[in-house]
This record gives structure tokens, C-alpha cells and sequence, in this order.
């Protein structure tokens, strides 16, 4: 019997190289992977070649152009689009960020559906955790179905957003979206070194992680569960959420912290608490996260083993423990405030919009406190709510008491898929603002598009399945850029709920759709 054909996109990547080599390493499947022609992936492919040999197939084209989409899908049984231009590369360059994430996922879906062999073919869409946008302490555990406010300025997730839509919306008989969190990769202090991006991590930012072997042992699973018919029924035609769970449940200061702890010191050794943005980021707690290892089976690693591994392969973390913290300080991390990604570059610049963006005003950065001793870090509780109670870290990270934290859907979720009818649909569009324009619909059927009205007027079709499970609404008005949350968030309850946790009520910022060039060159432009 004839291997299946895997196509793997972004196998260049950190979770694409990872997802190869464990697809590979089963022996059970022909490998196919598209690079671009350039020096480094021409040493790349004589590498893998020389270890998968006859098994691997690598073609040299771009995403961006359809024919070679369609000769590589041509091709496959599964395809697993892993490629992405991620941050930073993505903030210095929107325009291949675009051409990649958006218009290579058109082409690959296109491929697919034109193809005679479109009933066939099993798409792997991997979307992201900043389509999310921003979370902080009051709402730290999200889940598919949460409302999608990208971040002000976040090129990279309006790209990945309007992808995701795409694949929602194009009626492809086989798909699955899985929005990937934060990977730990063996390269990531090491990058997060290079760029003022390290600084856009929020100190008290809940965030649950996901490590780079893990993801690649999740989309193995995948092709061998569903290869061997043994995948359990109601994976395919969903969308599911990357983490690797309890263990690697942490806050922004954590992975900090323990990140320069493997040079037997603190993250207070080397950071001022007012370097990093006090919002605008992304990130939370997944609720549903043990959904997605139900169906895959995937996790084999904690946060420990992961931080044990970077001790062992990195040398300059002992290297790191014979230096002096402050000169570590100067010369790795302060050296990165004359990067224009970094929040004390906008500050010593004059940058307002971002500087708006990231902490709500020059009078809020300003009102942050330089020493750590009078900073407030979630993790350690020194938090006080607005009624004035102590807000409990261990409390609110267990996921037994997660449900009270949760963000309303705008539906009777107690009620199984199989009973939702259009009145459900009545409610979630009020909720969101707007309206069910369609007056009947079959009860249970999710994928039948709709056609729905947001408050601004802007009449759409989308599935009941995008709207109320995936969380997507207006593709007009509410799919940035320009990003407009201030005024969206008075008109839409759904937004509204997490919206005002990092935000005032009466914030009326507006900010344009081309907003991101701000720190771009003129040939970045």
C-alpha cells in the first residue's frame, strides 16, 4: 500500500522543522515541503535529503504564487500549513508577512478545493493566540468562541485573522484550525535578544505555553489517527487551541524570570518594571486546551523539561553566571531601547500612538513605578482589585475555579450543538451588537452560512459556526486594521467584557489602518 503524502509548509520554521522531523521519523509517510530559493534553504535541503532520501520531496517555490501551490497539493493526502513570517520579522517586513500568512493561505485553500481529489485532501490550518488580543488577571483563562480584538499595531495577527477567516468561510470538505500559543524553541532567549519585541511581553500576562517538539508530535498524531482511522469522532471541521496545559501555565514575568534564572538570577537583576508594555500584548490560559490533547495525545513535556533542555544547549547561560548582572543588563537588554520595536524607543521618541497603545497614555507610563519594590506583579500577589481585595494567583490558575472567569459567548452554551436553532443565532448577533438577518435555519447545522448585520449597518454571510464558535464577527468593521476597538467595544457587549479590563471607558483612540508603518523605512514600506 502507497504512503500518504504529507505536505508540510514552513519546514524551515521552528514548529514546521519540528512537525517534519516527527511526521518523518514514523516511517509511515512520503514527506513533501516547499522552501524558497534562497542560500540558506538550498543547504537546508541537501541536509534533508541526505537524511529522509527518497522518502522527502522538496520543492523550491514560494507560497505566494498559486501554480506552486497547486502542483505541491497535487500531490498530497494531508497538507499541514505551518508556514508563517512571524514577529519580529513580521513588524520590519508587513508586506512578505502578507504575501505569506494571508495570500499563502488563499493559495493552498484554493489548490485544494479546485482540485478533483478535494474530497480527499485533509487541510491543517495553524492560526494563533494573537488573534486573541490583549488579557490580564480579570479574565485569564479564553477558549475558542472569544471574541478576537488583534492588538493595535500587530500586523502579523490581522494577517493570520483574515486567514483563518478564509479557511472558515471556504467550504472546504476537510479542514481543522489550530491557534497556536507561545512555542518554546531552542532559539528563543537567543531571538528575543535581537529585537525590542522581548519587550511587548507583559510582566503579569497569563500565558500557557506550547513547546516546538510537542506541536510537531500533534499534527504526527494527526496524520497517523487519521491515516489509521483510529481519530475520534468530531475532530475534523473545528477549531482548537495549542497548549501544553497545567505545567506550562505561567505569567509573562515567569518566563522572564526563569529564563535568566539559568544564570542564577532574577528577571529584577537585569529589567526596569516600566521597560515592558503594560498592555497590548496577547496571551492567556487555555480553558480548552486539554480538548485538543484528548483527540491527539500530544504532550510529552513540561515547563521544567523545557527550561532543563535550553540549560543544556545553550552555553552563554553559563557564560551568563560569570558576568556582571548590570553589565548584562547594558549591553544585551538596555542596548535594544534604540530598537525601534521597543516601547522605551516610542518613549525617548515621542512615538504617542504607541506609546497609547501599550500603556494608555504618557501620563500612565509615567505613573509606573521604576523599582520593583513598589511594582505590582500578578504572580506574587500584589495585586489589589477594585474592591480592594488581594487578587490570588494560585486561586485563579486553577482551572477548577477558571469558570468564573470565563468570557460570555452570548448563547445557551449549556445546550448541545445538535439543539442550537436560530433563536440562539438572534441572541449571540444581539450580543454582538447587530442582528440574525436570516429567519429560519436548520436546527444543529453550524456550516450553512447565514446572513448576519453588525451595528454599523454592514450586511455578511458567515457560518453560525464562524460567528458563535470561532469568534469572529463584522469582517468590515471588525477585522482591523484600522483598529477602532475604543468605539467598537461601546457598540458590542462581546468586545465590551474583556475590552474594559485594560482599557477606560472613556479611551476614544483611533488608529489607522497603515498605523504599523510607523517604524518602518521607506523601502520596509
Amino acid at each position: 500500500m502507497d504512503k500518504k503524502v504529507v505536505f508540510i509548509t514552513g519546514a524551515s520554521g521552528s514548529m514546521g522543522s519540528q512537525v517534519l522531523e516527527c511526521v518523518m521519523g514514523t516511517h509511515k509517510f512520503k514527506g513533501l515541503i516547499l522552501l524558497r530559493d534562497k542560500p540558506s534553504n538550498q543547504k537546508l535541503a541537501k541536509k534533508l535529503s541526505k537524511k529522509w532520501g527518497e522518502d522527502l520531496e522538496i520543492v523550491f517555490g514560494d507560497l505566494s504564487v498559486k501554480e506552486d501551490c497547486v502542483k505541491t497539493v497535487a500531490k498530497s493526502d494531508y497538507v499541514f500549513h505551518c508556514a508563517a513570517i512571524i514577529p519580529p520579522i513580521s513588524d520590519h517586513n508587513p508586506k512578505g508577512a502578507e504575501k505569506a500568512n494571508y495570500w499563502g493561505t488563499v493559495n493552498l485553500v484554493d489548490a485544494i478545493k479546485e482540485s478533483p481529489r478535494a474530497n480527499e485532501i485533509k487541510y491543517v490550518h495553524i492560526g494563533t493566540v494573537a488573534e486573541y488580543g490583549n488579557r490580564d488577571w480579570h479574565h485569564p483563562w479564553g477558549r475558542v468562541g472569544d471574541p478576537l480584538v488583534p492588538s493595535v499595531y500587530d500586523f502579523y495577527a490581522i494577517t493570520k485573522l483574515r486567514a483563518e477567516r478564509y479557511v472558515l468561510e471556504a467550504d472546504l470538505p476537510n479542514w481543522v484550525v489550530l491557534r497556536q500559543s507561545g512555542v518554546l524553541h531552542h532559539n528563543l532567549f537567543k531571538n528575543n535578544m535581537s529585537d525590542g519585541l522581548m519587550f511587548h511581553t507583559c510582566w503579569n500576562v497569563p500565558i500557557e505555553w506550547a513547546t516546538a517538539h510537542d506541536s510537531g508530535i500533534l499534527l504526527q498524531h494527526i496524520a497517523e489517527y487519521d491515516s489509521e482511522g483510529t481519530m475520534k469522532e468530531g475532530f475534523w471541521n473545528r477549531v482548537f487551541n495549542i497548549g501544553n496545559g497545567e505545567t506550562c501555565r505561567v505569567t509573562g514575568y515567569d518566563t522572564m524570570n526563569t529564563g535568566f534564572g539559568l544564570m542564577g538570577a532574577k528577571a529584577e537583576d537585569f529589567f526596569k518594571p516600566h521597560w515592558c508594555a503594560a498592555r497590548n500584548f496577547h496571551c492567556f490560559w487555555y480553558y480548552d486546551s486539554d480538548e485538543l490533547n484528548d483527540y491527539t495525545n500530544f504532550r510529552t513535556e513540561t515547563w521544567d523539561d523545557y527550561w532543563a533542555q535550553m540549560k543544556r544547549l545553550n552555553w552563554y547561560f553559563a557564560l551568563g553566571r560569570l558576568a556582571p548582572k548590570s553589565l548584562i543588563s547594558k549591553l544585551a537588554i538596555q542596548r535594544l531601547f534604540n530598537d525601534t520595536n521597543a516601547p522605551m524607543y516610542w518613549v525617548n521618541h515621542n512615538i504617542e500612538g504607541r506609546i497609547n497603545a501599550f500603556f494608555g497614555s504618557r501620563e500612565k507610563f509615567e505613573a509606573i513605578p521604576r523599582e520593583w519594590k513598589d511594582y505590582q506583579l500578578f504572580r506574587k500577589n500584589q495585586i489589589i482589585d477594585e474592591e480592594g481585595n488581594v487578587v490570588d494567583y494560585e486561586y485563579r490558575r486553577d482551572i477548577k475555579n477558571a469558570k468564573q472567569f470565563l468570557l460570555d459567548h452570548g448563547y445557551d452554551e449549556s445546550k448541545p450543538d445538535s439543539e442550537l436553532d436560530i433563536e440562539d443565532m438572534r441572541k449571540a448577533a444581539e450580543f454582538r451588537g447587530g442582528k440574525c438577518l436570516s429567519e429560519t435555519m436548520v436546527k444543529g447545522d453550524l456550516y450553512t452560512k447565514l446572513k448576519w448585520q453588525c451595528h454599523d449597518g454592514h450586511v455578511f454571510e458567515s457560518s453560525p459556526y464562524t460567528i458563535l464558535k470561532a469568534g469572529h464577527w463584522c469582517p468590515e468593521c471588525c477585522m482591523p486594521s484600522p483598529w477602532n476597538f475604543d468605539a467598537l467595544a461601546k457598540k458590542i457587549p462581546f468586545f465590551a467584557q474583556v475590552w474594559y479590563d485594560t482599557h477606560d471607558k472613556d479611551e476614544d483612540k483611533f488608529y489607522e489602518k497603515d498605523c504599523y508603518k510607523d517604524i518602518l523605512t521607506d523601502e520596509q514600506k
